[in-house]
Parts: C-alpha cells; structure tokens; sequence
C-alpha cells in the first residue's frame, strides 16, 4: 500500500519492499531504493550521525573564528553536505561504491549525498534531530527569567504578534508581485500562495537565536529575555498561521482554517488552563534531590514534554511551540530546574540540537534556485527586515522601551534560522510554493541568520549595562536583601 511522502522532513516510507526516496530539487518524481535491513540500518545512522557531528563541529567552530555564530556554521554543514555540493549538479558522473546504497532507477542520476545518507536513514536521523529540538525548546522555557519580564509585558505584547502580523500583511501585498511561474505552481490558489509568502517573511527561529545569545553571555539579562519570549509567542502565530494559509490553498478552504485556528487555541488552552494548575499541585511537593522520588518527578516532567511536544506537532504548531510551552508551565522550583539542566543540558546542545540544525541545512538544494529568482529573493529578503527588523524596533519603542532596546530586539526577530526551512517545504509538500522558492527561501535565510551575529554585536554597544548584565539566578537573589 502506498502512503505519502512526507517532505518537510524528507520522511520516506516503504513502499512494496522499497523506499520512497524524493528528488534533491523536491520535484514530484519518487525514486526508490531497496529497503534496509536492520543491522545495515543502524550502520547507515552511526554512520551518518558521525559526518553530521563532525562536520557541524568543524565548521561551526571556524565560524566562530571569523565572528559569526556557531549555529550559522552547523546550519552550513549541513547545506554543504546535501545536495548543494554533493548532489547531481556538481557530480554528473557519480560511481557508487559497493558499501553505499543508492537509489535504483533506470537512467537516474545519483549523487553522494543520496547515497551517504539513504533515506531509511534520513528518517530516523530527522527523527533524533526533532527530539533535539523539543529538548532544546523546552530547557529554554525552562531556564527563562520570567521575573525579568514582568515590567516587560507591553513589549513581549506589542513585538510578538506584531513580528508575525506585519510580515505576513507585508508578504501578502509582495505575494502578486513574486506570483511568476518560477515561484507559483500553476496550480496554488493566488490568496494561499500570497499568505505563505507572508508566512514565510514571519518565520524567526527561536533555538537559534536562543544558541546565539547563549554564546554571547546574553541569555539571563533583561533585553535576551524579552527577545526569547517575544520569539516564542511570534512561533506560535507563525505555525497557526502557516497551518491556516495551507488550508486556504488546498481544498480544505475555510473549514480547514478555522480547523487549524480552533486546533492551535484548544491545545494553548488546554496546557495553560488545566495542566498547569494540576502540575503546580504535583511538582511543588516537597521532594529533591535525585533520589528515587525525584528520578520519579523527572520521568514525570519528561512524558509531559513528550505528550506536549505529539499534541504540539498534530495541531500543526511543531514541536518547537510544544517543548516551549511545556517547560513554560512547570513551576519555577530551583531545585527541579537545576536537575533538568543538569541532566540534560549538555547532550542537548552539543549533540542533538546541532543534528537538527544540519539535518535541515541538509535538505536544501542551492543549485535549484534559478538566476530569474535573484531579483525576487532580494525583494523578499529585503521586506522580511524591514517588517521585522524595523517593525519589531518600532513596537517596542512603542511599548516603553528605549531606541536602543528596540533595535536589538528588531535584529533578534529578523533571524530566521531554520524555521522558514521547515516551513517552506510545508509550502512546497502542499504545492502553494515551487522548488525554486523554497531552495530560494533557505538561501536568503542563511544570508539573514549570518547578518544577526555582528548586527547584534554592533548594537549591543549602544545598550546600558543593566540591559545586558545577566541576572542571578532566583535563589541567589532570594538571599539577597
């Protein structure tokens, strides 16, 4: 029985004893190649996860050498180890070796990349790197001051929604203007493709600018709090409305829509009306340590993220928004927190987040974007700043905060990252975006992710040092008078 190819996350799935396996420039044609064994599988995924670890360390680090942040760096290896450079394009003539496993095809051209990293493997990997993320997402919420926001909540209100909201007015009025046949399918209903485009113009990546402020030192002061929380809310509308623009451009219509819309709310709601009053009631027990009743309280804590994390994903918020959301309603208890980081801190940043962020580079094919899609990557690129950037500095003036502040909040809204990946191949899985956008997408991504590290650092001379200095954490400054 044959099943859908998943594209966001290049999933594919047996089909007759094969696997499904798209084309590297995300056309409709499917190629298969014989299924793995399980040994061979497991083989193939130690394998891949070495390159990938590898690879994102390296570059990583020599971004660090050059002043850009690390993250800029893992998501570029794993471009460079996609399609891109190691793809048909570049290498025409490719021989596979025995050891490899290569697609099967009649007449197909094969490339390294489809053969290093097999699509059976490709699942479980982009599977790891989900985990990453919701992991990530949520010691993020989790470790977030949120003392340091209470006299902040006019901006995270105002720059928030508004990071979202005026992309997506702004790329709806710029969508009939890119509507060519080198971004719009024929197909793709004229308002879905012009909501996606906002849609995408919206997209700012909260994991990495989380990872970039971490490296900075920037993560515990007043202005990084503001920016993270002010991200998280600007996700959740983004997913909610990318859900609603897919909808609107296929047959789904309105109902779609309106689906999506009560889907999102029913979830917010559930997590922060019922399950956190319960969860207040259970964890702030007087239990500590890492004694068998507080490994108890840990197991706990992590099927909740887990639970929040599948309800996240089948809304169509992402598990990003879940794992957020989860550490978000756990209560501030010191003691838990610092046994979370503790346990979890480090295999998480240093191993399963940089698997997701290559994994996603890895599905980008730069040679798919044709030269007639220069002229409108430049426009695009050039509202999603001036919507985001100079609309996020502005909204926060507006709620109170100083020029300065706003400015740097307005650059840690206009970084992208990889979630504008993710959300172009959504585009791309339900046809309202060709592959061209969608490699054109990740590429003015990449340029605007690489702009944030000495943009911030440049605006961050102009910040008192009460904005920047990090804040003790809560039970030190308990003690204090």
């Amino acid at each position: 029985m044959e099943e859908k190819i998943d594209l966001v996350y290049q999933r594919a799935v047996p089909i007759q004893g094969y696997w499904g396996y798209p084309h590297a420039h995300g056309e409709n044609d499917t190629y298969y190649v014989p299924a793995l064994p399980a040994q061979e599988l497991a083989s193939f995924v130690l394998f891949d996860l070495a390159i990938i670890l590898a690879a994102s360390h390296m570059v990583g680090l020599l971004f660090t050498r050059i002043g850009q942040p690390r993250v800029v760096g893992q998501i570029l290896a794993g471009v460079l180890l996609g399609p891109t450079l190691l793809g048909p394009a570049l290498w025409p003539h490719f021989a596979a070796q025995a050891f490899l496993h290569c697609p099967i095809q009649p007449g197909m051209l094969i490339s390294p990349t489809m053969c290093l990293f097999p699509a059976p493997a490709r699942e479980v990997i982009g599977q790891l790197g989900q985990l990453g993320l919701l992991l990530f997402s949520f010691l993020t919420a989790v470790q977030l001051d949120r003392s340091l926001l209470h006299d902040r909540i006019l901006g995270i209100a105002l720059v928030g929604p508004g990071s979202a909201l005026l992309p997506i007015a702004m790329g709806t009025a710029l969508g009939p203007v890119l509507a060519t046949p080198v971004f719009k399918p024929a197909a793709a209903s004229t308002l879905g493709f012009n909501l996606f485009v906002g849609v995408m113009l919206a997209a700012t990546a909260l994991p990495v600018m989380v990872r970039i402020l971490q490296e900075r030192g920037l993560f515990r002061s007043p202005v990084g709090c503001t920016g993270i929380a002010a991200s998280a809310v600007a996700t959740v509308g983004l997913f909610v409305a990318a859900s609603i623009a897919s909808s609107v451009a296929t047959t789904a219509g309105a109902i779609g829509a309106w689906r999506a819309l009560g889907l999102g709310a029913g979830y917010l709601g559930l997590m922060l009306l019922v399950i956190r009053p319960l969860l207040g009631r259970v964890t702030m027990r007087p239990r500590a340590g890492l004694d068998a009743r507080g490994a108890s309280r840990f197991v706990l804590v992590l099927v909740l993220l887990l639970v929040s994390g599948l309800a996240a994903h089948l809304t169509g918020l992402t598990v990003t928004v879940g794992g957020f959301l989860a550490g978000l309603i756990l209560p501030a208890e010191t003691a838990l927190h610092c046994a979370l980081e503790q346990r979890l801190g480090e295999l998480t940043r240093s191993v399963l987040l940089p698997i997701f962020l290559a994994f996603s580079g890895l599905q980008t094919d730069l040679t798919a974007v044709p030269v007639a899609a220069y002229s409108g990557l430049v426009l695009l690129l050039a509202c999603g700043m001036a919507s985001k950037w100079g609309g996020g500095a502005v909204l926060a003036r507006l709620s109170g905060l100083s020029w300065a502040e706003g400015n740097v909040l307005g650059i840690l809204m206009n970084c992208p990252g990889v979630i504008v990946l993710v959300v172009a191949l959504i585009g791309l899985q339900n046809g309202v975006i060709t592959p061209a956008l969608q490699a054109g997408v990740a590429l003015a991504a990449l340029i605007a992710t690489a702009m944030t590290g000495p943009l911030l650092d440049a605006s961050l001379r102009r910040l008192p040092a009460t904005s920047l200095l990090p804040a003790p954490p809560v039970a030190v400054r308990r003690l204090l008078p």
